[in-house]
């Protein structure tokens, strides 16, 4: 005889993030390659002051001027070559001036996170030079200069690291912003 009493159902098990899944995000947050890297760091650098042209522009009256320089831009540095971008030349003067300023508002932290990232990494990959004469025996990766300088050296080159993946989700906002701006109309 079999058995009238119905079992219950098993819960689902938790879904705990596979191996796949974490390299995903990774990849999705970090620089593609160097070259990568170094275009999103370039229009880090140049974010500010050409949000601040663009606005500029478009307040001067020249709306058109400022969608070909922004639109230079973002083909040139954040990878938006795509069917999307070549669909509206002239997107207009408000769509064109907000995307001045949103360009403005998100160059400001990648402008100093960049600069941060640079001059951090520079000077702990120099740091023989900067801090050889001082009294580095209490330094991390001290009694040594060697030690101390293996530690600041692979220290700076992680935050380095860190800080491109930040640049990239910066930039990668920015790149949205264009593509929505200079795309198609959906």
């Amino acid at each position: 005889m079999t058995s009238t009493t119905a079992r219950p159902a098993a819960a689902p098990l938790a879904r705990t993030p596979s191996r796949r899944t974490t390299r995903r995000t990774i990849r999705r947050f970090a620089p593609g390659s160097v070259r990568e890297a170094g275009r999103r760091s370039m229009y880090a650098l140049i974010a500010l002051p050409l949000g601040l042209l663009s606005i500029g522009l478009v307040l001067g009256g020249r709306p058109a001027r400022a969608a070909r320089v922004r639109l230079a831009a973002a083909r040139r540095f954040l990878d938006t070559e795509s069917d999307e971008t070549t669909g509206r030349p002239n997107p207009g003067t408000l769509r064109v001036l907000r995307d001045g300023v949103l360009d403005t508002a998100l160059g400001i932290p990648t402008l100093v996170l960049a600069g941060y990232a640079y001059g951090n990494t520079l000077r702990n990959l120099t740091y023989p030079i900067w801090y050889g004469d001082t009294d580095y025996h209490d330094a991390w990766g001290g009694p040594t200069l060697a030690g101390v300088w293996a530690v600041h050296a692979i220290g700076g080159l992680a935050f380095f690291a860190v800080c491109l993946c930040l640049i990239k989700a910066l930039t990668d906002v920015q790149a949205t912003v264009a593509r929505r701006t200079f795309g198609q109309p959906t």
